[in-house]
C-alpha cells in the first residue's frame, strides 16, 4: 500500500509540470459574451496567439461560465471551427429553445 503523503508528492510534480509546460511552450486565454436582455448568440470568435507556433497546435477548450433564462433548457454548443499556427477559432451558440445570455470559454493551446 503506497502512503498518501507519496500520492500528494506526485500530484505536486504533475501540478509543477503542467505550469512549467503552459510559461514555456503553451498559450491559453479566455473568451466571454454577456449581453441582457438580447441574447449575443450566435458567436464566431477569432482567437489570435500572442506568439505564432511553428505548426498547428493543440487546442483544447472548455466552458467556464453560463448565463441562462432559468425557466427553460441549457443547451449549448461550442465548436472549434479551425486551427492555425498563428490564430483559431471557436463557435458558440445556444441550442433550440435555449435562452443564453452569457457563456465564458477557457482555451489552452499547445504544440
Amino acid at each position: 500500500m503506497i502512503p498518501l503523503f507519496a500520492d500528494l508528492r506526485l500530484i505536486a510534480v504533475f501540478i509543477c509540470c503542467i505550469g512549467y509546460a503552459s510559461t514555456t511552450l503553451c498559450q491559453s486565454g479566455e473568451v466571454n459574451f454577456m449581453s441582457y436582455p438580447k441574447s449575443p448568440f450566435p458567436q464566431e470568435k477569432r482567437i489570435k496567439f500572442e506568439r505564432p507556433f511553428t505548426e498547428r497546435p493543440v487546442v483544447m477548450y472548455a466552458i467556464k461560465m453560463i448565463d441562462s433564462q432559468y425557466n427553460t433548457n441549457t443547451r449549448i454548443k461550442v465548436k472549434l471551427q479551425w486551427v492555425r499556427p498563428e490564430r483559431f477559432s471557436l463557435f458558440m451558440t445556444s441550442a433550440y429553445d435555449s435562452k443564453l445570455f452569457g457563456l465564458g470559454v477557457s482555451w489552452m493551446a499547445c504544440p
